[in-house]
């Protein structure tokens, strides 16, 4: 009965399960996100030049910074996020934040390097660190999605992950904020870890991982953090998903 079994599945193998819908599938782009799913997902082809971020609508900037970043550039080079946090993209996205799915981890992963490819590949790249999380929302959650995103692709795309940087300060939940209070909110947040040495990141090009861009002011400040305390000569950022800017 064995044998039979083993030849069934050579010859009818079975077909993989997409983590998004929990369907089975013939083929998809990503592994482990079936095509159906994929259409659904808004990916970022048009943004700003600076944050990443889809404008809405496109035509008002023609390849020009988004007003935010004209107002108030970000400390990084720049940021690029794949696609836009919005509909079932955003769903799927949260399921892996917040619905302890560290499997999601792997094809938003697949994802992030195709981004990473087309947008970094060429910049020389030292060590990917992850946004940190502070210890007791990473024990309430169980893991640091940005932490998973970043160690994966670091695999993909042959490039030192550093996990080095600590959460000191547990601040509110920055989605119920203005973005002139998180900035606030996040003062003095972020730290080296213990027996870190900041002199190994001098000169070097970091790439900041992360799973959501909603204003940037995270990434602005571990930018900011990045250059000042630890010497970097240029940082990026890459992430799954971002907040559109949305003109009037």
């Amino acid at each position: 009965m064995r044998v039979l079994d083993v030849l069934k599945d050579l010859v009818y193998p079975e077909k993989p399960v997409c983590l998004a819908c929990g369907r089975r599938y013939d083929h998809s782009e990503i592994e482990g996100i079936c095509d159906r799913c994929l259409v659904r997902f808004s990916f970022i082809t048009e943004a700003c030049p600076v944050c990443g971020r889809e404008v809405v609508p496109a035509t008002l900037i023609e390849g020009q910074p988004c007003p935010e970043c004209k107002n108030e550039r970000p400390p990084y080079n720049f940021a690029r996020s794949v696609f836009t946090y919005s509909g079932y993209a955003r769903e799927v996205l949260l399921e892996y934040k917040y619905g302890h799915r560290p499997d999601l981890a792997e094809p938003f992963s697949q994802m992030l390097f195709l981004y990473y490819d087309e947008y970094f590949k060429d910049r020389e790249i030292d060590y990917l660190i992850p946004v940190p999380m502070h210890g007791d929302r990473k024990t309430y959650r169980g893991y640091n999605q940005a932490a998973r995103l970043a160690k994966e692709l670091s695999k993909k795309v042959k490039v030192e992950y550093k996990d080095v940087l600590y959460r000191v300060k547990n601040s509110l939940p920055l989605y119920t904020l203005t973005k002139k209070a998180r900035k606030l909110e996040l003062e003095g947040a972020f730290e080296l870890k213990e027996k870190v040495d900041p002199s190994i990141f001098k000169d070097k090009n970091i790439l900041i991982i992360d799973d959501i861009i909603t204003t940037g002011t995270t990434s602005s400040e571990i930018s900011h953090f990045v250059l000042k305390e630890m010497g970097a000569q240029n940082v990026y950022v890459l992430t799954a998903a971002s907040v559109p800017v949305k003109l009037d």
